[in-house]
């Protein structure tokens, strides 16, 4: 989209993104002139990953838009493809999959137009990201199985690590715990070998879950532990409440109740913070089981009913209908 507009500090950023060290890239980048940082393609792009992994979710939304302004006013349709992907994903993150599914359908469509396998790919990947979300768990998996070749073909082995993390979630969301097992830590190999430290934290505490839904407690809490560890050490608040978030269902389901429901309310409040409305309803679910399990249904009603509500804004068919059953059926 134009020429650097600072040698050396696009150098500064790109070893920092290397690095993994978002947070600084932030503050590396977050005083620069918008309209000259997005004149530099690469270095725009790597401060849109900054926001994404610090969890500044709305301010990469509104990134994104003047991204795709600039690209397409310099008639860039590289830029384009680039700012529908941010846009996507930040709708997705801020609970809108319907912007979202608008963003990568205008992606996919641009990719296919352009042969641009990589921009494929990911829309492909977040698009069955929303398949996964609506409950549509094959159609995710039929995304999955296109863009893992596309990723590997193109020798990405981060595009792999994320969409083998999903297709982790998606087996998981059908019960095929054994499956679910196998993506997550071929997800976490991937990754730890080319030093993604959020896709491994967030790969870990996924088959954390899957190990416990196995019944494998012991395993789960180091494995939680160790995503959580990785969480915090990538200053990622979203992989953190995710890792709380399993470490407190591990915890409660080893006997230590308020300790669980402790770490699950820790979590609630990096989700709510990070305004990750999924993350938020998932949350909310799980301290309406663990109050119930405690006894107390009139405040185990309350979170499922906020949980739902939740759920219902994201269009989450199959886990607002289970919600609803579970809060129906409660009694008192």
């Amino acid at each position: 989209m134009g020429k650097p507009f600072d040698d050396a500090l696009s150098s500064k950023a790109e070893s920092l993104a290397d690095a993994g060290d978002w947070a600084a890239l932030y503050e590396l980048l977050r005083g620069e002139e918008q309209a000259g940082l997005l004149a530099d393609g690469s270095t725009a792009y790597r401060f849109a990953e900054s926001l994404y992994h610090t969890g500044r979710m709305e301010e990469l939304a509104s990134y994104a838009a003047a991204y795709e302004e600039a690209a397409r006013g310099a008639a860039d349709p590289d830029g384009v493809m680039r700012a529908l992907n941010l846009a996507g994903i930040a709708a997705f993150e801020l609970g809108d999959p319907e912007g979202a599914r608008s963003k990568f359908d205008a992606l996919m469509e641009l990719a296919e137009a352009s042969h641009d396998e990589d921009m494929l790919a990911r829309s492909a990947n977040n698009l069955g990201a929303i398949a996964n979300l609506r409950g549509r768990r094959h159609e995710a998996l039929a995304y999955y199985h296109l863009a893992i070749p596309l990723y590997q073909r193109l020798g990405q082995p981060r595009g792999i690590a994320q969409t083998y993390h999903n297709l982790g979630l998606s087996y998981h969301d059908m019960g095929r715990f054994e499956e679910s097992v196998a993506a997550y830590s071929r997800a976490v190999v991937v990754a730890e070998e080319i030093g993604y430290q959020p896709q491994v934290a967030m790969s870990t505490v996924g088959r954390a879950e899957a190990e416990l839904r196995r019944g494998d407690v012991l395993l789960s809490r180091q494995l939680a532990e160790r995503g959580l560890e990785l969480a915090r050490s990538a200053h990622d608040p979203i992989s953190e409440a995710e890792a709380l978030r399993v470490r407190g269902l591990v915890r409660a389901a080893g006997g230590e109740g308020q300790a669980g429901l402790a770490d699950l309310e820790a979590a609630r409040k990096l989700a709510r913070d990070a305004r990750h409305t999924l993350l938020e309803a998932e949350i909310e679910r799980d301290i309406g089981l663990q109050r119930l399990v405690a006894g107390q249904a009139s405040e185990a009603r309350e979170n499922l009913d906020a949980a739902l509500t939740l759920f219902e804004s994201l269009g989450a068919r199959a886990e607002a209908r289970a919600v609803r059953q579970k809060s129906e059926s409660i009694e008192g």
